[in-house]
């Protein structure tokens, strides 16, 4: 049954069951209310805890000014990644457009987000984020109503209920004192815990064979064809050792649609199996020369331009030997699946190059003062039409996200990378990946499932901290970052307009504060609809 239909079910059985409790008198009874299907106990428990640690004043003072220099930095920053992304738009291919279960953190519903990990960090961003709110309510000697849990079928997580009008009748700085500390809290946990699951966890392991990593496969390429798919580590080709990156795309192979056998390290297991050899396209760019050839993700190029094409650098050297708007042969191998071979496509005899500078240039990719321009096909190809990764670049990336950084702008694109490891297919790192790393030192007791287990729940609780805090740090109410702004604002205006009344000062601010929100607004909503509209 999909998961989709399952997870309705369950939601649907689940708000029959809180409204049947409601109508008996049972949530009353026990202290629990309704909002929709989300189920909410008040408790007075965990009060004391508060009371307890928000003795600690001037710590507490110190910990929240700090907090509004976070919250400002991140909101800040949050705004200039949505103007940027929003001029990126256009620029978005319609076929590539986020939908909206993607803008929303909720495990099961977004995709991206795996449903028990994702609850777990959840339910730790929104209890430390509570948390901290209580704290600094009670610093500022404000009450603290009640405590509760949050349920929609699993808890979901926590709420702090402050005394809302103590809060709106008290001065500004404790006010944005209490709204800071949640947002921030959520981003300072996170960076602790990125520490804790990259350089002191991730760092620990090591890989078990050197070989490139499978991370995915095209229909009707070689190896998707014999089943070689995510996971698999190429380990010898014909008996000739594989043990790097540059081994296997210099493999000597033979002849174009011959087979190789190749040895491959899966689940565990060593096997092997015979493949068709040849490089094979992986991605073919729409509207670019081998798109309007008639070439397709999975064709093998076996010649291109008089030259046999036995691997890689085969196909860089010769394209390296052509140049702009030059018209090239190209004979191309296609799968034929009710023979189960690979046989010359026939419709497929010659290309038009386009210019590899000009591509560099409309797509803003940087090249060198003395760049040769030469033909570009717009593809991405692989030997055997396979998607690969070194496995020690794998460790590297997650355990020394910032290896290689040697300025601004590749630090901006490190820890965009980092954060969007979901997309690559890093986090979670599930079986049959987790299998070609072992742990060492301190983990090495727990082996290599119990190892990523724990590895994969600090990940996703540094990523929904980070998503917490971040997305609360918005400068749009009712946000925590849109009364932080609004409270700032108030206190600027209130300086420059000097004779303005407290009514003319709290219009003015209103209106500032609630068209920043509408416009936050707007770029989200962008973000979906506008590849849709002008995406190439």
């Amino acid at each position: 049954m999909d998961g989709y239909l399952i997870a309705l079910i369950l939601v649907v059985l689940w708000t029959a069951m809180v409204y049947y409790l409601k109508r008996i008198g049972w949530l009353e009874r026990h202290s629990f209310s309704n909002w929709g299907p989300f189920l909410m106990w008040k408790t007075q428990g965990g009060k004391n805890v508060i009371e307890r640690l928000s003795r600690w004043q001037r710590f507490w003072r110190w910990y929240a000014a700090v907090s509004k220099w976070v919250v400002v930095v991140a909101m800040f920053s949050m705004l200039a990644l949505l103007v940027w992304e929003a001029f990126l738009v256009s620029k978005v291919p319609a076929s590539s457009a986020p939908s909206p279960e993607m803008v929303l953190g909720i495990p099961g519903l977004n995709p991206l987000i795996p449903i028990w990990y994702g609850i777990l960090g959840l339910v730790v961003a929104i209890v430390v984020h509570e948390f901290a709110h209580g704290i600094l309510t009670r610093v500022g000697q404000m009450a603290v109503k009640s405590l509760g849990l949050v349920f929609l079928i699993f808890p979901m997580g926590a709420f702090v209920e402050p005394d809302e009008e103590a809060i709106s009748k008290c001065d500004r700085k404790r006010r944005m004192n209490v709204f800071a500390v949640g947002p921030a809290t959520n981003i300072m946990l996170a960076l602790i815990v990125a520490v804790l699951f990259s350089s002191v966890t991730v760092a620990s392991a090591t890989a078990l064979h050197d070989g490139p990593v499978v991370m995915g496969t095209v229909n009707n390429a070689p190896a998707q064809v014999v089943g070689i798919g995510y996971g698999y580590q190429i380990l010898a080709i014909d008996g000739v050792a594989i043990n790097n990156l540059t081994a296997w795309e210099t493999f000597d192979a033979p002849s174009p649609n011959t087979t190789v056998t190749v040895t491959y390290y899966y689940n565990g297991n060593t096997g092997s199996v015979q493949v068709v050899s040849g490089v094979a396209l992986v991605a073919v760019s729409s509207g670019l020369p081998a798109a309007n050839a008639g070439l397709k993700a999975g064709m093998i190029i076996a010649e291109l331009n008089g030259t046999v094409i036995h691997n890689e650098k085969d196909l860089q050297d010769a394209l390296a030997n052509t140049y702009p708007n030059e018209k090239v042969n190209v004979t191309a191998l296609k799968y034929d699946s009710s023979s189960h071979m690979y046989v010359v496509a026939t419709d497929v005899t010659n290309i038009t190059l386009s210019s590899k500078l000009k591509y560099y240039q409309d797509n803003g990719i940087a090249v060198p003062s003395d760049f040769k321009d030469v033909g570009f096909m717009g593809i991405n190809s692989a030997y055997l039409g396979v998607k690969y990764s070194d496995p020690n670049a794998i460790l590297t990336t997650l355990s020394h996200p910032y290896h290689g950084v040697n300025d601004a702008s590749s630090f901006v694109r490190a820890t965009l990378y980092y954060i969007a490891l979901p997309f690559y297919g890093l986090a979670p790192v599930q079986s049959p990946l987790t299998q070609l790393f072992v742990p060492t030192g301190v983990f090495a007791w727990m082996g290599s499932d119990g190892f990523w287990i724990f590895a994969n729940c600090l990940y996703w609780i540094f990523w929904l901290n980070l998503m917490v805090g971040l997305t609360n740090a918005l400068p749009a109410v009712p946000l925590d970052g849109g009364y932080i702004f609004r409270d700032g604002l108030d206190g600027i205006v209130e300086r420059v307009r000097k004779n303005a009344s407290p009514e003319q000062r709290a219009r003015l601010v209103s209106q500032i504060t609630m068209t920043l929100a509408f416009f936050i607004l707007f770029l989200i909503i962008w973000q979906l609809v506008g590849p849709r509209l002008f995406g190439t």
